[in-house]
């Protein structure tokens, strides 16, 4: 049994949903790369981030993440704020424009988890349940999970 085709479906079910609610929300001019900034500024939405966290959680260079916070800035996706332990730094801070972002979220999940009330039984959603917290209880997310990206999206 290989289960990699359907993980690659649902991943993709997943992403052309993200895609079709930007399109909606007039997001869609984000790349892939910008959205996953946007998506780690919206998890530290709270604190905001320094740039070297924010090149450290993307996993590139300062310099990167500096031009990449250039384009959101002027996009109108985050803002920058005097950071209160070093005045050195700014704090970057999503917008009201990327937190539109944050909203749409537990409406792209709840579109696969009535996709598949439909197509399983109860007791099969509840099996698939069971066995997906299973499997994904210790999957390494590296350092977006601590800030919890959002507060309880599956409010189902």
């Amino acid at each position: 049994m290989d289960i990699r085709p359907s993980l690659q479906r649902l991943e993709w079910h997943l992403w052309n949903q993200w895609r079709e609610r930007a399109q909606h929300n007039d997001h869609l001019e984000l790349t892939n790369s910008e959205l996953q900034y946007v998506y780690i500024l919206l998890a530290w939405s709270e604190t905001g981030l320094r740039l070297t966290e924010l090149a450290e959680l993307m996993q590139v260079s300062k310099a990167s993440a500096s031009s990449m916070i250039s384009k959101l800035e002027k996009r109108g996706y985050l803002s920058r704020q005097p950071c209160s332990e070093d005045a050195r730094a700014q704090r970057l801070l999503p917008t009201t424009k990327a937190m539109t972002l944050k909203q749409e979220e537990p409406r792209v999940y709840q579109a696969a988890v009535r996709h598949f009330e439909q197509v399983l039984s109860a007791e099969e959603l509840q099996q698939l349940t069971v066995l997906l917290d299973k499997a994904c209880r210790d999957l390494d997310l590296g350092d977006l999970y601590p800030p919890q990206l959002f507060q309880s999206p599956y409010n189902i």
